[in-house]
């Protein structure tokens, strides 16, 4: 999508910037399988079968978010006067 609006550009940029970000610390839990896991006041053991299904929900989750389906570009001054 192109577009001239800016309030329209910088909340896509917000957007992804979201988005890579939550990905990012989803990916954190994946590459440190040796890591306990600490969620509010609980440790779970990296080894438990808790901590081996976290992994698989998070492995879900990436696989739900992937990358975001659309992306906007800003709009020159010749393009719009197409």
């Amino acid at each position: 999508m192109q577009t001239f609006d800016p309030e329209v550009i910088e909340f896509t940029a917000q957007l992804q910037r979201w988005h890579e970000s939550r990905v990012a610390n989803l990916k954190l839990l994946l590459d440190n399988p040796t890591a306990e896991l600490k969620i509010g006041s609980v440790t779970v053991e990296s080894d438990s079968d808790l901590a081996k299904g976290l992994r698989i929900g998070v492995s879900l989750a990436l696989d739900q978010l992937g990358k975001l389906p659309f992306s906007v570009t800003p709009c020159t001054e010749e393009e719009e006067d197409e």
